[in-house]
């Protein structure tokens, strides 16, 4: 393969990778101005908002049953050059999601309190965790068919669509926070009821827009009939990614209590480096929604080895990228700890972690691809049980005996970035075996 040709592959990765990555991180951006204007109410509402969230994060798992599926089945159509069945897959997953969304939407509002008492919250946290999610369920629905928009245009490689709303909805939640919280611009002061707001608000008229373009400017090719055949192929796609998400979860709040058994300043240390590093993720995501898209539509045309050629791309891309992001970790952990918090002790905590974790950055980078790549190409069972056995088996339970025999936090850590190298090389492992350029879906 010729530097030319080669330079290419990673431009074109890049083009499609890189709106995809800065749309991921406005909604983190989102978050984090919520979550900050809703600092400046109380800590309770702050906590009430917190838990929310993470129920809002249980939301994202669900999605990933109808995300997965239509991106692989609308890239494998596009590629075969059949608009028909591709049309047909973004159609009946949208009314699958919506419909999928409305039990999801009565849970959460006439059960929210139920959802506190769970994990054993009362009183004033229940209170206002409550009004949140009772107002916050009304864009769940929009939510879930927004997805299937934004899963197919990314299938077409059309990501700085959904970026481009992205800033919309970014701005538009950020002046209704102002706003509705506080009372600005003549509107009532709403406190944490205006954060919900927002949110709706925001996430409606983002639906909208993406409404106008898939729908009427016909960005993607809606054929309005019911296929049974390719819902079924889509879900199957799917299930196994869904199952993942569902299982992998709560191995964040496991991890999270293990930490705090070694006191308060390294749960809030552990807290900051998950959300720095979160942010640190989001080329990784980019690099995700390439080469699922790219290898769907490389297989649909019957070109098995183009999809490789732009997977090995991808992944010099991401070590690039995201060894650039962990060297930054690894260099600079105390500076990026302190735009969180000022304490010292907390900050020594997360610097701890972001050093450690920085060294995994490589490892990662390969990780996202390979699991796009093998995602893209309907092999999502290879990556569910490879994700899912790696976390519990190698992260969660040595941290659990670690922790249990008192073994420093620093071994924690390691072990947790030895794992994820331990995952990469499982997947390319199984990328390099190639059984996936022939699977059907």
């Amino acid at each position: 393969m010729s530097d030319s040709s080669f330079g290419k592959r990673i431009w074109t990765v890049l083009k499609i990778s890189f709106p995809a990555a800065m749309y991921n991180l406005l909604g983190m951006v989102q978050s984090m101005v919520d979550m900050l204007f809703v600092g400046r109410i109380s800590s309770v509402s702050v906590a009430a908002v917190g838990v929310s969230m993470q129920y809002v994060g249980m939301l994202y798992a669900f999605m990933s049953l109808f995300y997965v599926g239509t991106n692989a089945l609308v890239s494998r159509f596009f590629g075969a050059k059949d608009p028909e069945k591709a049309g047909l897959v973004s159609y009946n997953m949208f009314v699958l999601a919506l419909a999928f969304s409305v039990p999801l939407f009565v849970v959460g509002f006439y059960k929210s309190h139920v959802l506190f008492n769970i994990l054993g919250m009362s009183g004033e946290i229940e209170e206002i965790g409550s009004v949140y999610m009772k107002i916050y369920c009304f864009s769940i629905p929009v939510l879930f068919a927004q997805g299937v928009l934004y899963s197919s245009l990314n299938a077409y490689g059309k990501t700085k669509i959904p970026f481009y709303i992205g800033i919309f909805g970014n701005i538009v939640n950020f002046l209704l926070d102002y706003a509705l919280i506080f009372g600005a611009w003549g509107f009532p002061a709403l406190g944490v009821a205006g954060v919900a707001y927002a949110t709706v608000i925001a996430r409606l008229l983002e639906f909208f827009i993406y409404a106008y373009l898939c729908f009427i400017r016909k960005e993607i090719d809606f054929v309005m009939r019911f296929s049974g055949d390719l819902l079924r192929r889509a879900l199957k796609v799917g299930f196994p990614t869904w199952m993942e998400r569902m299982m992998t979860f709560p191995t964040y709040i496991v991890l999270s209590a293990l930490v705090a058994r070694y006191g308060t300043e390294a749960l809030a240390g552990y807290q900051i480096g998950l959300r720095i590093e979160g942010i640190a993720f989001m080329p990784g995501v980019g690099f995700i929604v390439a080469t699922m898209a790219l290898t769907g539509r490389h297989l649909g045309a019957g070109n098995p080895e183009e999809a490789e050629k732009d997977a090995m791309a991808a992944t010099v891309a991401a070590c690039a990228f995201m060894g650039t992001v962990g060297l930054l970790m690894f260099l600079f952990p105390s500076p990026l700890a302190r735009m969180f918090t000022t304490d010292a002790a907390t900050v020594e905590s997360a610097a701890e972690y972001l050093r450690i974790m920085g060294l995994s950055q490589i490892p990662l980078g390969i990780f996202f691809v390979m699991s796009g790549a093998l995602r893209g190409a309907g092999d999502t069972r290879t990556t569910f049980i490879v994700n899912t056995a790696c976390i519990w088996l190698l992260r969660v339970l040595p941290a659990a005996v670690m922790v249990w025999a008192g073994i420093a936090l620093f071994w924690v850590y390691l072990v947790a970035a030895l794992e994820s190298a331990v995952r990469a090389g499982l997947l390319v492992r199984v990328f390099l075996r190639g059984r996936w350029k022939s699977i059907a879906v």
